[in-house]
């Protein structure tokens, strides 16, 4: 092997679809304890239509590779939303972070019900 092909490397892009950004902060979300679920929304017939997926009550705004998200979420019944909110922003941010490796510069969490 010669010293210029060693020192070669490959440019490209990597592609994130919004349905996985979904689901990474989905699972995020729904891992902290006193955590039901992401809230449900009503279903969209453009989604049905282009076969995307519906992924509750979540935003997802993606500038360059900086992203903000808010969610609505659902609390088991005697947990605390303060500790819930703070432990579902600092996961979804970590495992965002971790797993697509972008930026996150904001996790709004908006709890919507209490399951009983």
């Amino acid at each position: 092997m010669d010293k210029d092909t060693a020192n070669k490397t490959i440019d490209g892009c990597l592609y994130v679809s919004e349905d996985v950004i979904a689901k990474v902060i989905t699972r995020a979300a729904e891992g902290v304890d006193g955590v039901r679920g992401i809230a449900r929304s009503a279903k969209n017939p453009l989604r049905l239509l282009f076969a995307k997926e519906n992924h509750g009550k979540m935003k997802i705004r993606l500038d360059g590779d900086v992203l903000s998200v808010a969610v609505g979420v659902i609390l088991d019944q005697g947990a605390s939303a303060v500790e819930c909110a703070e432990n579902v922003q600092q996961s979804i941010k970590d495992q965002v972070q971790n797993v697509l490796g972008l930026t996150v510069a904001r996790v709004n969490v908006n709890i919507l019900d209490v399951a009983v």
